[in-house]
């Protein structure tokens, strides 16, 4: 069962006092996904609340994108299903990156492909996500009205596995919500974030730091029983661990250029202000 809970503090928004729904694309960068893509690709298909599926490789070097293609044709044909047994019906496009520009170029460059409302960025290695996983994340930024939505839904997993590691896992989730890789988010306020291609594995702390200090809206939800594979599964102890630690610090450098920037630039908390009163009269 999901859950949401505000917490930051809130600016009235004039967006609209329409109730329509707004439209909705997730884009899922991915970097040596294969053999994993395909099933978070079937659970997106069948949320109710999509609209678009643009995929992002990385600068990949297995099929990650030939899987991603197979099953853009399959959605197509009219292969894909839904839970009533009928042919979804979603445009889905693949781009395929030649040289790998990190996470955050990756997100961004698929951004800049949608004209969609809200955005949901997903991770392409998931185990266990559902649909109804996605509408979660998704029907507290594009339901409602203008008073009602959120402008940014962070998704934290619930404990998916057994032992010391699934509640490490569901733990670090918990206590470093800013990291996590499943949230959706306004289009506008995701692209107005700085150096979204240059923060590579900063790029969620980047985000989360931003829209907290425009003082946006903000909800978290629960999706249980999703997890993810460690980077030492899937390229093996020392590999993996190496790969750790440069996510690490590309994190932390994120985190404290950010801070530094809020501490000692006048001209950086100039904009704070400027952007906060942006995001608070748009019509």
């Amino acid at each position: 069962m999901s859950s949401h809970f505000a917490v930051s503090p809130l600016i009235e928004t004039a967006e609209t006092t329409s109730s329509t729904r707004l439209s909705s694309a997730v884009i899922l960068p991915a970097y040596n996904e294969a053999g994993r893509i395909t099933d978070v690709l079937k659970a997106i298909a069948q949320s109710k609340l999509i609209d678009e599926i643009i995929v992002v490789t990385d600068g990949c070097d297995d099929t990650t994108a030939d899987e991603a293609r197979g099953f853009a044709a399959r959605l197509a044909r009219g292969e894909v299903l839904n839970k009533n047994r009928e042919p979804v019906n979603l445009p889905m496009r693949v781009f395929e990156l030649e040289q790998n520009i990190g996470k955050g170029g990756a997100m961004t460059y698929g951004a800049l492909r949608t004209e969609a409302d809200v955005l949901l960025f997903l991770d392409a290695d998931l185990i266990g996500l559902r649909p109804s996983h996605v509408d979660a994340l998704l029907a507290p930024a594009v339901e409602g009205d203008a008073s009602t939505r959120y402008d940014m839904v962070m998704g934290l997993f619930g404990a998916a596995r057994g032992g010391p590691l699934g509640w490490w896992l569901s733990w670090c989730h918990r206590r470093y919500a800013e990291l996590t890789g499943q949230r959706s988010i306004r289009r506008e306020v995701f692209l107005a974030v700085p150096d979204l291609t240059k923060s590579r594995y900063g790029v969620e702390t980047s985000i989360t730091r931003y829209v907290y200090a425009w003082h946006l809206r903000v909800s978290h939800t629960m999706i249980d029983n999703v997890t993810h594979p460690l980077k030492e599964e899937k390229a093996g102890l020392w590999r993996g661990l190496a790969r750790r630690f440069s996510m690490l610090y590309q994190i932390y450098t994120t985190a404290f250029l950010f801070t530094l920037r809020s501490n000692a630039s006048s001209q950086s908390r100039e904009k704070t202000v400027e952007m906060r009163q942006r995001f608070s009269e748009r019509l």
